[in-house]
């Protein structure tokens, strides 16, 4: 069953349950309000038999007259009204106008020892009456009836209206509820068909319809947003395939080569053997140097690191520490306290990759300076710096500069350094120092947080 036809349905049961409810409450309001009517005239009637002298009683039942006479047809004085009288035994003794009311119990009672008027209704083969029971002075009781005939007309003409009009209410009811349906449904049918036609097709740059201001609306936007991520993903991964084919074929084909030559001519001599064993040592580093790298590119950008609230000052404290172990550089750290929302192990891989890479293109035993202010961390080292070309495309995945091809890497350290600006939506930046060196900044967002500042300086072990 569609959505439309369930919201139809939905709004017709709706419209038949307040149907229902009106027609119900409406029914019982009219039939209570006709019988307060009938048993308010029935009391009035009731009075003239309070009358001192006992005149119209006597007249209308002889319960006090002995010759009294049997009555047939309507009653001038009571308009309407059945009469029937019953004596002090408890037996009826008159009927006043055709058939005769049934007595109970109570009647009987009433008649024989007084008491409160009390309301009763009655069938007779006549139809149904609604009774006064009266009882009167000195013995006996007299029962004014009028037929509820119609009374029940009435609320047969009521159901009969209740039910038309019901019936044109539902079929309302379901009319609105299609039109609603198809109103609401609309922009959904248009994202699901452009989904159909994005899972059949597998194009990404299908555009999505349906923009309005309700939740529709934001769901079609959520949607677009959702496959403008997929398709950026998918750019992302054949653009790194197509740069991680690029960067593999080089040390494969080295690779390839050397064991060629080595099948080939078994009988080197041992300088140019090892030669060739160095050079396929080195090749395999670099391939699982790169494989290592392309891996850290791909799993840490989705990995389930949580991020939260940390101290960056901290974290270059930790980063500088750990570079100190691995090589015999001088670090220098001056850091002011900075809150960061972040996912902890991504920023100290960028700020190791930084670390590293300063260690990589400086003189063994040189300085590098880590700074860091507000948030924005730079890296400086003393070696020959870049070339003005390699300055926009150092944070390029898989860029080596020239002079950087003869050393171990992968060329994915700073494009890393970069991916993770991005996510604490940051960014970085790179040039030369005036006085030698290169310089490399990140700049994070956060909370800056009063505090001394720490100047620290680390001697490479």
């Amino acid at each position: 069953m569609s959505l439309r036809t369930r919201l139809a349905i939905s709004f017709a049961a709706f419209a038949a349950t307040a149907v229902l409810v009106v027609a119900i409450t409406g029914h019982m309001t009219t039939a209570r309000a006709l019988r307060f009517e009938i048993d308010r005239t029935l009391d009035g009637y009731s009075e003239r038999l309070e009358n001192p002298d006992g005149a119209f009683l006597t007249a209308l039942c002889g319960i006090r007259d002995t010759g009294a006479e049997t009555h047939a047809g309507p009653i001038p004085e009571l308009p309407g009204s059945r009469v029937q009288c019953i004596d002090s035994e408890g037996e009826r003794v008159l009927s006043i106008t055709s058939g005769a009311l049934p007595l109970s119990r109570v009647d009987r009672a009433l008649a024989r020892s007084g008491g409160e008027s009390r309301f009763s209704t009655v069938s007779t083969d006549g139809g149904t009456y609604r009774v006064l029971t009266v009882a009167v002075p000195g013995g006996g009781a007299v029962q004014l009836a009028r037929s509820l005939a119609e009374v029940d007309r009435a609320l047969d003409a009521l159901r009969l209206r209740s039910l038309l009009i019901g019936f044109f209410v539902i079929v309302a009811g379901g009319v609105f509820g299609w039109l609603t349906a198809v109103f609401i449904t609309r922009p959904l049918a248009v994202l699901t068909s452009t989904a159909e036609q994005i899972a059949h097709t597998g194009d990404l740059t299908t555009p999505i319809g349906a923009r309005r201001d309700d939740e529709v609306g934001r769901l079609a936007v959520a949607f677009g947003v959702m496959i403008s991520a997929l398709s950026q993903s998918r750019r992302e991964q054949q653009q790194l395939g197509q740069d991680a084919g690029h960067e593999l074929r080089t040390p494969l084909t080295s690779l390839r080569a050397n064991i060629d030559t080595l099948s080939r001519h078994p009988n080197l001599d041992p300088e140019t053997r090892s030669r060739v064993v160095e050079d396929l040592d080195s090749e395999a580093r670099e391939l699982t140097a790169l494989t290592e790298e392309l891996l850290n590119l791909v799993t840490e950008k989705h990995d389930s690191e949580v991020a939260h609230t940390c101290d960056l000052a901290e974290l270059l404290e930790r980063a500088v520490d750990r570079a100190s172990r691995r090589s015999d550089h001088q670090y220098s750290l001056v850091a002011e306290p900075f809150l960061l929302e972040a996912r902890e192990g991504r920023v100290l891989r960028a700020v190791g990759n930084l670390l590293e890479n300063a260690a990589k293109f400086s003189p063994a035993g040189s300085a590098i300076e880590i700074r860091e202010s507000g948030g924005v961390i730079t890296v400086r080292d003393h070696g020959v710096g870049f070339t003005p070309s390699d300055i926009p495309s150092v944070f390029r995945r898989f860029y080596r500069s020239d002079s950087a091809r003869a050393l171990p890497g992968s060329g994915l350290g700073l494009a890393i350094v970069a991916q993770v600006a991005e996510e604490c939506g940051g960014a970085v930046s790179a040039q030369n120092a005036e006085d030698g060196g290169a310089i490399l900044t990140l700049m994070l967002t956060g909370k800056s947080q009063t505090g001394v500042v720490r100047n620290d300086a680390v001697k490479g072990k």
